[in-house]
């Protein structure tokens, strides 16, 4: 399993679109599947953004995760977003969003674990001072931190990655255009790396939180960038990716000893004449 985290620090950079966009995006190759799973303790956004229920979804789930679960059980917790997406919904309550998380975050953790051909993509919402979805975010492969370039977002930004108790290869910044500062910018000056830039594309973001699919959103500024995020991450974190990337790295290190072989061979014969 992949387990992919999107959160933000300061104002409203578009962690949650940006975790949507890149869920929809997100290869299913190898017979794996995905799932967008919301787990904000500010409370969630997508059941009344596309009018689906509160229910089945985080709370549900949250209870059934208490137990074993079978693994085709998780999906009767999970609804679907326009064009098909399999999303576990948050309760729009704060106060109950983040009452479950910190109950229940470390099982929900185990549950999505225990799914080998699963690769989730959760919605963090604002990191704070206390994170009650913390047992996630130390489960998770990787935890990238949305915002848009400018030092009003950034610093906070830096400030939440640093203080969190997981490895720094393990976290990244996505940013949202790249004015004024460029991504290389970013990662000289703050020591995190840049996994991808999302285009600032407020036309597309419309299309996107109204639902929108087929060929106009695709063709977006935003589709496309975050299909070329969906790809990055996929190649660093989806597992069957990992395995084929092992392998072309075995053919790469085997070529690379034939080579020097070779040459080792040639300036033998050379030092021989």
């Amino acid at each position: 399993m992949a387990l992919i985290c999107f959160a933000s620090a300061k104002g409203s950079p578009g962690s949650t679109l940006t975790a949507l966009a890149v869920a929809a995006a997100w290869p299913t190759s190898g017979g794996r599947r995905k799932l967008l799973l919301e787990a904000d303790a500010s409370g969630g956004t997508l059941a009344l953004r596309y009018g689906l229920g509160l229910e089945p979804g985080l709370v549900t789930f949250a209870v059934a995760a208490q137990r074993h679960l079978d693994p085709e059980a998780l999906w009767g917790h999970a609804q679907h977003l326009p064009g098909g997406l399999p999303v576990i919904v948050g309760p729009d309550n704060p106060d109950r969003a983040a009452s479950v998380l910190a109950r229940s975050a470390g099982m929900i953790a185990s549950r999505l674990a225990e799914q080998s051909d699963l690769d989730v993509i959760v919605d963090i919402g604002r990191l704070g001072t206390e994170a009650p979805n913390m047992d996630i975010l130390r489960a998770a492969d990787v935890i990238l931190m949305v915002a848009r370039p400018t030092v009003e977002q950034l610093q906070p930004g830096a400030h939440r990655l640093r203080s969190l108790p997981v490895p720094d290869d393990r976290l990244s910044w996505v940013l949202i255009g790249q004015a004024p500062h460029s991504a290389d910018e970013v990662r000289k000056a703050l020591g995190f790396d840049v996994a991808g830039v999302i285009a600032d594309d407020p036309r597309g973001a419309a299309a996107l939180e109204g639902g929108a699919a087929g060929s106009r959103l695709r063709r977006s500024a935003l589709a496309r960038s975050a299909s070329a995020l969906a790809e990055t991450l996929a190649k660093r974190h989806h597992p069957v990716a990992r395995q084929m990337a092992a392998a072309e790295a075995a053919v790469d290190d085997d070529k690379r000893i034939s080579r020097a072989t070779f040459e080792m061979l040639m300036n033998g014969a050379s030092n021989g004449r």
